[in-house]
C-alpha cells in the first residue's frame, strides 16, 4: 500500500513540475519526455504565475471591501509563497539528484527487507498513512476552496485558477518528499537495527560476517540522510519560515473573519479545520527529523547482558561515535521541541498584529 502512495506521489509531482522522475518498479525513472515536460511547466511557473497572482489579488481587492491592515498581510502572505514557489522550481535539480544518489541505498533496502523478512515498524507505518492523509487533504481542500472563491463561468478563469491550484501545491508536495526520503530511511535503520537484536546472541563466523555487512548498511544510511538533508536544507528553511508567516496571517483572519465579517459558519469551521491540519503537517514533518536520528543511534544497553565480542564492541563503538546530527543550514535541528516554539511564536505575533489591527480600527472610527 505504501509502494502505491508514493507512485502517486510522483505522478503528482511530475505533473506540476516539481521533479522529473516518477517512481516505477521500485526505482527512480527519468526520460526524455519527463525532463522537457518538468521544464516547460517550471519555465510557465515562472513567467505565468506572477500574472495570475496579480489579477487574483486585484480581484479579491476591488470584490470585497475589507480593512488596510488585511490587505497588507494578504500582500504579504502571497508574495512570500510567491518568492518559495520560485525557489522550489529553480531547485529542482538539486532535488532530482537527492533521487539518483538514493536510488541505489532505496533498492537495497528492499532487497534486505525482502531477505530478512523483518516485521514492519507499526508506529512508522502509522506516521507514513497519516503524513499521506493529510497531505491529500490540504492539496485537495485548498484547491476546492480556490475553485469555489471565484466565478468560473468562464474557461479561462477556470484553467488560471487549476495553474494556481498547482503551484500553490509545490508547497505542500515539498515538504512531503523530504518526509519519504528521511522515512525510508528510518525503515532502514529499523531493518538493521532489528536484524542486529536477532543475530548477536549468536557467534557462528556467518552471523560475524552478517555484522559487518549491517554496519556497511547502517553506514550508507546514515551517509544518505545527511547527502538528502543536505540537498534539501535550504528548502525546508524557506517552507519554515512559509509556514511561520502562514501561521500568524491565517491566525489573524480567521479572528477577523470570525467576529468582524458576516462570514459563513461553514466556511469558520472549515478555515478552523485547515489550520489544525497545517499544524500537524508541519509536526510531522520535524518528528520525522527526530525519529531518524533516534532509530539511528538506537541504544544498545540490552547488548551487555550477553556474551560480548570484538565485533560487537566494535559495531556499538562505531554507533556512539557517529551520532546523526541534522542541522538545517547550520541554524537549528528540527524536533518535535522546535515545532512547539513554533507555535509559541506565531501565537505571539498572532496577538500582536491582532493588536496593530484593534488600533488601527479605533483610529479609523
Amino acid at each position: 500500500m505504501s509502494v502505491q502512495f508514493v507512485k502517486a506521489y510522483f505522478k503528482y509531482a511530475l505533473a506540476i513540475g516539481l521533479t522529473s522522475h516518477r517512481f516505477a518498479n521500485q526505482r527512480f525513472e527519468s526520460t526524455f519526455f519527463t525532463r522537457l515536460y518538468a521544464l516547460v511547466i517550471n519555465i510557465m511557473t515562472l513567467l505565468v504565475l506572477p500574472i495570475i497572482m496579480w489579477q487574483t489579488e486585484t480581484g479579491f481587492r476591488i470584490k470585497e471591501h475589507l480593512p488596510k491592515l488585511i490587505l497588507i498581510t494578504y500582500h504579504v502572505r502571497y508574495s512570500v509563497a510567491y518568492v518559495i514557489i520560485i525557489y522550489t522550481v529553480l531547485s529542482r535539480g538539486f532535488r532530482d539528484t537527492a533521487l539518483r544518489e538514493m536510488q541505489p541505498l532505496l533498492r537495497k533496502m528492499f532487497a534486505e527487507e525482502k531477505r530478512f523478512g523483518t516485521k514492519k515498524n507499526q508506529s512508522l507505518c502509522m506516521l507514513f498513512f497519516i503524513k499521506c492523509f493529510v497531505v491529500i487533504v490540504l492539496c485537495f481542500t485548498d484547491s476546492l476552496f480556490l475553485l469555489h472563491s471565484r466565478d468560473l463561468s468562464d474557461w479561462r478563469v477556470y484553467m488560471r485558477m487549476i495553474f494556481l491550484c498547482n503551484a500553490y501545491n509545490l508547497l505542500n508536495m515539498v515538504p512531503m518528499g523530504y518526509f519519504l526520503a528521511l522515512w525510508h530511511i528510518s525503515r532502514g535503520y529499523d531493518c538493521v537495527n532489528q536484524r542486529l537484536e536477532e543475530i548477536v546472541p549468536a557467534h557462528s563466523c556467518k552471523d560475524l560476517k552478517e555484522i559487518h555487512h549491517l554496519w556497511g548498511l547502517h553506514a550508507a544510511l546514515t551517509k544518505a540522510a545527511l547527502a538528502i538533508h543536505k540537498i534539501y536544507s535550504p528548502q525546508m528553511l524557506a517552507i519554515r519560515f512559509d509556514s511561520f508567516v502562514f501561521g500568524v496571517i491565517q491566525a489573524y483572519w480567521g479572528v477577523f473573519f470570525t467576529f468582524d465579517a458576516n462570514t459563513n459558519h461553514y466556511w469558520v469551521i472549515y478555515g478552523s479545520c485547515m489550520y489544525g491540519l497545517r499544524s500537524v503537517d508541519y509536526y510531522l514533518t520535524d518528528h520525522i527529523s527526530e525519529l531518524i536520528v533516534k532509530y539511528q543511534n538506537a541504544a544498545k544497553h540490552a547488548w551487555s547482558e550477553r556474551i560480548w565480542t570484538k565485533e560487537t564492541s566494535a559495531v556499538v563503538t562505531y554507533v556512539n561515535s557517529s551520532k546523526l546530527e541534522l542541522w538545517t543550514c547550520g541554524l537549528y535541528q528540527a524536533n518535535r521541541v522546535l515545532w512547539f516554539d513554533m507555535i509559541t511564536n506565531i501565537l505571539y505575533y498572532f496577538v500582536m498584529l491582532l493588536q496593530f489591527h484593534l488600533v488601527l480600527r479605533k483610529a479609523t472610527v
